[in-house]
Parts: structure tokens; C-alpha cells; sequence
């Protein structure tokens, strides 16, 4: 008989470890609570109670507590002087916890979110659940203040000494709590020398490590990347350091890796045909005799294989901004660096860019590269066009020429990709381009907004025996507490300090992504039709790389027919489409996404939204909420890490203008591309990184689809069909095989990612039935 340990208990895995004497040698993966808030007292940097509390102050608390946060920013303790980037990185996990946890507390105690539902009437429900009318820089949501009108309306002389949502929100201290992120990121960093020389060897490996930023060259990085990373010691960490990135590989700046993340990487949801006024452009775009043969050869593409040129359009940046469209995008900050040993600060800017790449997707499914405008300004003539030199015969070069009728796998140029610097530099403008419209509207707006906005009027138009909101409500665990911390956290504090729009210019983009929202296009076969990628050909070899489309229109599907199933409990029969019509709650509700926002029961302005007069369009409407909230924001979200983490390989911003003109671009160095990278920005870098690993934490099987679907199934499976529950055994036969098309998805998807070029180096597995999160959890 074995011998019982604690591990064998409580059902968990043993794994001996050694605990060193020596603290130095313990690689600390998290900061003790309790250690953690004692330091932030003795620092005296505990949430306090704000001060200079105006009447102006009173009302916008109760009209929208969010509202505050700017006053909390202002009052927020300054940053402390000096810490390791190690340290740093264990507070900024530990603090954002902490506020998740604050607003999840919040949420729950307020009856948005809770843990446990009271049995409340839609009256009752529609006291709590109001829209924001948009003043505070955001699009509708969750008004944390509650639908103050209501609630008064209705409340006795006895009620209205209760605290209101309001109150508890300022009580609870979660606008001060959230301005103590940027507290914690110091104004200068110890350096790894000083390190070394006052705490040791173990120190440097297992604790602070110096800063991954630093260097003259990318391969500075580069080692740092591979030396500093995977140092286990005795204990292995569960943090950055431990996970893979695309630092990893040895080519990870080359044209294969950065057309594959255009179809598996972060944002493989944007690459879509080119449209002939791109095409056009790239034919005109350059009048250097050098790229003669570049453009006789994107105008032959144009003509016998348009459908295999795409883009990447980043063009429309300074409209959604509403900047003029030939003004420099550039966010003046307060630089750090030091002079005769001491920390000071001085004006610098951070920039962005509006870019645009043509790509060429041969037969044999390679995608390359062909050309990029740097950053578009309204006009050919103000913008920089560089073609790819390595698939492009330039002059005083020997290149090979290109064919696309015969390029139907690998090419093998014979310039050096790792020292075309022009190119490279190019390569990552796209890249940065690609960060702003990933971060602000697919991953933030697209998933986490729209979400909330059919969360908050489901609560407020379908009854909670609704079978839509029955249908739904699974898929919103965190979401609306999650939400709140990043709005008034990570977006103010992170995200929007990190490019190279101003903050006013970020929050426009984020109304431009959320106002163009197409919900109707944005179904997944519509999607992949409209921008190149028909469904009916998603297994022929052309398409083969493309795993994300594979994968996210089988999960649409899959989910499709379980919704199916369950929406025809109800609605069924030749009448069908007339008891879909005919359904009050949900005309509500569908009329309410719709209704543009206001100072009183306003709606989610999403304009798109369906009117649901068919039983097929309240199908694809239900399950376009549960894709929003699970296969999708799986796919943009949990990727983040790996790609992101190693800065360089897409950066938020850069530190030096875009160049002006192609000679300048093509005189590029090394030392022009470090120089606008965030290399030696070591407070940008921190940030950069270590925000996606945060993100990118693995949903666990508790909070699983399939974990969702094997609980439905076994919740019903003994429930004999009644009077009252006449389809019990409906449900669990829909959940029986929602399960196990679900549970098919982990070889059918491995099949799609073995099948792809790079499946060696990168399996794309981000949406196998492990990783696939029942709502948008993180």
C-alpha cells in the first residue's frame, strides 16, 4: 500500500522538492499578501480617501463612479525612486490580483456579478443594469452607479439610507486602488551590476535579472531572451521567464515568421483581400527605377491572381484619431534616464504608425510579403512605399527574380534577411501598426465591449427563465468585473501609455472600432468570405496555413448547432420564425442593442445588431454572443505571451519619427532600427511584456467549454421529461453532443496545426478544447 502524503489526499500530484537554506537561491515566482500589503504601507501608498471632494464630485460619483478616476490619478501616490525590474514585475502581478479581486468583490456585493444570483424581478434587475451615456471616453457600458433614476423612483423612505452602488464603489476605494498600478513601476531601475555586486549570484539568476531591454544590438536581447529564461534552479517558475516566446527562434524576424502571425499569431483576423485602390497604389507607388521590376510584377499579379493578393490595412489609424491625415502620430511622456549617477526625466515622444502590406498567397499556401507603405499619409506622395528585396531584383544587388506563376513553395533569396535593415524596420512598422489594432479593437473592443454590451441588456430585457438568457448567462462568468478593472486599470494605465497615440487620440480609436462594428459581418462564415477566405475551399491547399480559420469556423459551427437544438425547444414548428417575431423580450432586447446611447435608459449603440424576425436569426445572433465571449477572445488573447513578450518582435510604439522618404528608409541601419525600438526603455519594455503574460494565463478545465458542456449534459441526463420541463431530455442529448463535437476539436485541430508549414517550431493549439475558455475569463 503506497505511503499517503498531502499531496495524495487532497488528489494532486507530488513533486519532491528541496527547499534551499539559502533564501537567495529560491526563485520567487509571486510576492506573500500579506508581506506584499505591509510594504505598500510602510511606503504609505495604501488607497486613501480622496481629497478636495467637491458637489461637482458628489454628482458625477452617483451618475458614473468611473467618472472619478481622473481625480484619483491626480491624487495617486508619485512612483517610488527606484526598485529591481524583477521586483517590479512580482508587484504588478500581485497589484493587479489584488484589483481584480477588489472588483470582483464589488461587483458581487452590488448584485452585478454575483456569486450566487438572487431571485430578482426584471424591475429588479433593471434598478442595477443601466448603459453609460458615453461621457467618460468609453462606449456604453455597465453604469457601476446602477440605474440611479430607477432605484430612486422606487425606493421607500427606509431604502434610501442604503448604501448605493455608488457609495460602495467609493467606500470600497476602487478608483484610488486602480491609479496604484503606475505607483509601482519605479522611475529608474536598479541595474544589473549593482545587483550582482550587492546580493549575489542567486540574486541575479532567480531574482531580479537586470533588464531584458538593454543593448546596442537586437542580439543583446536575443541572448538575454535565451540566458535568462528557463533558469529553474531548484524550484521552477510559473512566470515570464519560464514561457516560450518567438524570441526562441532563430529566424524569428524573417518573412516566413512574420506572415504567419498575420494568419496564427495574435490578430489573425484582419488579413483580407486587397482592393484595387491598394493594388493600384503598389503598382505607382514608387518612382525608383530600382522597383520597376517590383511593379510590373504586383500589376501582373493584379491581373491574373488578384484573388491571392491580400492586405493588412492599418491606413484609416489617423481618421478613427481624428487627426489631419498627414499630421505625425506622436504621445509626448516623461522619459527617465540618468546623468552623474542620478535619475532624472526629460520631454520625449513615443510615435505610431498607419502601415500597409501587400501579401502574395501562392498556390501551395506560402504567404510572402511583397511591399509595405510605412506609415500612410493620406497620399502616395507623402508616404513611404518599400518593396521586399528579397523576393524583388534590386539594382547593384544580385537577387533572384520573381515569378509568381512558379512560386509555389519555398524561395531561397540570397540576401540576407537578418541584415536588411530597411526591410526589417518595415516589417516591424506593421507590426506596431498590428499591436494598436489588436490591443484597442480586436481583442478590447471587439470582444470585451461588444460582450458587456449584450450582457448588460440581456440582464435588463430577457427575464432570467428565458431560455436565450439561460442560453447565455454561462458565458459571462467575470466578464463585466473584469472589465471594470481593465477599464480603469489597464487601458488608462497600460495600454494607452504604451503607443503612440495620445490618450485622447486612443480612446477615439476605441469609439471608431466599437461604432464600425459589423455583429452581422462579423459571423464567422461571412467573415472568412468577405475577406478572401471561402469556407467551401478552407481545405484546399492554398489555405492550408490558415489554421485559424479552420479551427474558428468549425467551433462556429459546432456551436451553431448546439444553439440550434436549444432554441428549437421553443421556437418550432411551421410557426416558427412568427413565435421568434412574436417574442416581446426579445424584440426588447434586440431593439435595445441598437438604440444609440443617452443620459437615461439608453442603449448599446450597436447599430448592426439584428433584428431577430427569424428563428435563423436569433441562431446566428446567440451564437455570435457565445463565439464573442469563447472561441474568439480565446484566439486573440491567449497568444499574447508568446508573440508580445519578446518587445521586439512587435512593438507598441516606437521612439523615433517614421522615415520621411525611401532613400532615408533604405540608408537604415541597425542602429536605426534599435534606436526605434523600445530598447533601453526598460518602464515601456516591463510593461510591454509582462501585460500579455498576465493575460495570457491558461483557462483552467473548470472554466472550459467542453467543462461547460459535459456539466450541462450530466446536470440532465437523469431528469425525466414533465409538464413543466418537457425537454429535459432534449438538453442533455443537445449537450451530449455539443460535448463530444467539442472533444473532437483536440485531434481535428491538431490535424489543421500539424498541416501548417511551421508546425515544427509553432503549433497553433490555442483553440483546442484545454485552452478554450467558457467566457471571457481574463
Amino acid at each position: 500500500m503506497a505511503t499517503l502524503t498531502p499531496g495524495t489526499v487532497l488528489g494532486q500530484i507530488d513533486e519532491k522538492v528541496t527547499w534551499p537554506r539559502d533564501p537567495n537561491e529560491l526563485p520567487l515566482a509571486t510576492w506573500d499578501t500579506g508581506v506584499f500589503i505591509n510594504e505598500l504601507a510602510k511606503l504609505e501608498i495604501l488607497p486613501d480617501k480622496l481629497g478636495d471632494f467637491t458637489e461637482h464630485d458628489r454628482q458625477s460619483l452617483q451618475q458614473n463612479p468611473e467618472k472619478l478616476l481622473g481625480k484619483a490619478q491626480d491624487q495617486a501616490p508619485p512612483p517610488i525612486v527606484e526598485g529591481t525590474y524583477r521586483g517590479t514585475q512580482l508587484a504588478l502581478t500581485k497589484i493587479y490580483e489584488l484589483i481584480e479581486k477588489r472588483y470582483t468583490s464589488y461587483m458581487d456585493t452590488v448584485n452585478f456579478e454575483p456569486v450566487v444570483p438572487s431571485p430578482l424581478t426584471m424591475e429588479q434587475k433593471r434598478k442595477f443594469f443601466a448603459f453609460t451615456d458615453g461621457s467618460d471616453h468609453y462606449p456604453p457600458h455597465l453604469n457601476l452607479a446602477g440605474n440611479l433614476p430607477a432605484a430612486e423612483a422606487e425606493k421607500s423612505k427606509v431604502q434610501k439610507a442604503d448604501l448605493k452602488p455608488a457609495d460602495i464603489f467609493d467606500k470600497m476605494r476602487l478608483a484610488q486602488l486602480s491609479s496604484l498600478l503606475p505607483t509601482l513601476i519605479p522611475k529608474d531601475f536598479i541595474s544589473r551590476g549593482v545587483v550582482a555586486a550587492g546580493r549575489g549570484l542567486a540574486t541575479l539568476q532567480f531574482g531580479s535579472m537586470g533588464t531584458p531591454d538593454a543593448g546596442d544590438k537586437l542580439e543583446d536581447v536575443e541572448k538575454y531572451n535565451r540566458d535568462m529564461r528557463g533558469r529553474y534552479g531548484l524550484l521552477k517558475r510559473n512566470d515570464i521567464f519560464d514561457l516560450p516566446n518567438v524570441g526562441d527562434l532563430q529566424d524569428w524576424y524573417s518573412d516566413a515568421r512574420f506572415a504567419q502571425q498575420h494568419f496564427t499569431g495574435t490578430n489573425p483576423t484582419t488579413i483580407e483581400l486587397a482592393s484595387e485602390r491598394w493594388i493600384t497604389h503598389f503598382v505607382q507607388g514608387s518612382k525608383d527605377p530600382a522597383d520597376k521590376k517590383a511593379q510590373e510584377t504586383i500589376m501582373a499579379l493584379g491581373y491574373g491572381f488578384k484573388e491571392s493578393l491580400y492586405v493588412q490595412d492599418y491606413s484609416y489609424f489617423r481618421k478613427a484619431a481624428g487627426m489631419d491625415e498627414s499630421a505625425i502620430i506622436q504621445c509626448e511622456f516623461d522619459e527617465p534616464y540618468r546623468e552623474n549617477n542620478q535619475a532624472k526625466t526629460r520631454k520625449s515622444h513615443r510615435y505610431g504608425c498607419a502601415s500597409v502590406c501587400l501579401l502574395y498567397l501562392t498556390d501551395a499556401g506560402k504567404l510572402l510579403p511583397l511591399a509595405i507603405v510605412v506609415d500612410w499619409r493620406g497620399s502616395a506622395e507623402k508616404s513611404v512605399t518599400i518593396y521586399n528585396r528579397e523576393l524583388f531584383k534590386r539594382e547593384a544587388r544580385n537577387l533572384p527574380t520573381f515569378d509568381p506563376a512558379s512560386a509555389k513553395g519555398d524561395l531561397k533569396p540570397s540576401f540576407d534577411e537578418a541584415h536588411d535593415w530597411a526591410w526589417r524596420y518595415a516589417k516591424t512598422c506593421v507590426q506596431c501598426s498590428d499591436w494598436v489594432r489588436h490591443e484597442i479593437s480586436i481583442h478590447l473592443t471587439n470582444t470585451h465591449l461588444i460582450e458587456e454590451s449584450v450582457i448588460v441588456s440581456a440582464n435588463r430585457q430577457l427575464p432570467p427563465n428565458h431560455l436565450v438568457f439561460r442560453l447565455l448567462y454561462p458565458h459571462w462568468q467575470k466578464t463585466l468585473s473584469l472589465n471594470a478593472a481593465a477599464r480603469d486599470t489597464l487601458v488608462p494605465n497600460v495600454i494607452v501609455k504604451l503607443i503612440g497615440f495620445t490618450d485622447q487620440q486612443a480612446f477615439k480609436i476605441v469609439q471608431h472600432a466599437y461604432e464600425s462594428f459589423d455583429f452581422q459581418g462579423q459571423y464567422v462564415p461571412r467573415d472568412l468570405q468577405r475577406r478572401g477566405f471561402p469556407t467551401a475551399k478552407s481545405g484546399d491547399v492554398k489555405f492550408h496555413n490558415y489554421a485559424y480559420a479552420r479551427c474558428i469556423h468549425s467551433m462556429w459551427q459546432k456551436i451553431r448547432s448546439y444553439v440550434a437544438e436549444m432554441l428549437s425547444q421553443k421556437y418550432n414548428g411551421p410557426n416558427a420564425d412568427a413565435q421568434v417575431k412574436g417574442d416581446a423580450d426579445l424584440q426588447n432586447w434586440s431593439a435595445e442593442m441598437r438604440k444609440p446611447p443617452a443620459a437615461e435608459n439608453g442603449g448599446a449603440n450597436i447599430k448592426s445588431f439584428p433584428t431577430l424576425h427569424t428563428l435563423d436569426a436569433l441562431i446566428d445572433c446567440v451564437t455570435m454572443c457565445i463565439h464573442i465571449a469563447s472561441p474568439q477572445h480565446t484566439a486573440v488573447n491567449y497568444l499574447q505571451n508568446y508573440y508580445q513578450a519578446f518587445v521586439v518582435n512587435k512593438p507598441p510604439c516606437l521612439y523615433r519619427p517614421p522615415p520621411t522618404s525611401l532613400d532615408q528608409l533604405l540608408g537604415y541601419t541597425e542602429a536605426d532600427l534599435v534606436k526605434a525600438l523600445p530598447m533601453n526603455h526598460s518602464q515601456e519594455w516591463l510593461l510591454s511584456s509582462h501585460i500579455p503574460y498576465l493575460l495570457s494565463f491558461k483557462p483552467g478545465d473548470k472554466e472550459s467549454l467542453i467543462m461547460y458542456a459535459a456539466s450541462k449534459y450530466h446536470v440532465y441526463k437523469f431528469k425525466p421529461d414533465s409538464k413543466d420541463s418537457p425537454n429535459n431530455q432534449a438538453t442533455a442529448d443537445a449537450a451530449a453532443r455539443f460535448y463530444a463535437d467539442l472533444a473532437g476539436s483536440e485531434h481535428e485541430f491538431k490535424r489543421y496545426a500539424i498541416a501548417t508549414d511551421d508546425s515544427e517550431t509553432v503549433m497553433y493549439d490555442v483553440l483546442s478544447p484545454a485552452w478554450n475558455a467558457v467566457s471571457i475569463l481574463i
